[in-house]
């Protein structure tokens, strides 16, 4: 199977700051994936069930 190059389809913005408080950074200030899919998970579930067209 040919690689197939993947590309930003849909992205949202979403309310709030990554802080320390709220453990979605890391100290070094990357992103903890697991806290932020936990807590978008919805948005994240939303752009999946939209239809791209």
């Amino acid at each position: 199977m040919p690689h197939v190059a993947e590309s930003i389809r849909a992205f949202r913005l979403v309310e709030g700051e990554f802080t320390e408080e709220n453990g979605l950074p890391t100290p070094s200030l990357k992103v903890r994936r697991h806290a932020a899919v936990a807590a978008y998970a919805d948005e994240i579930e939303a752009l999946y069930a939209t239809p791209r067209g």
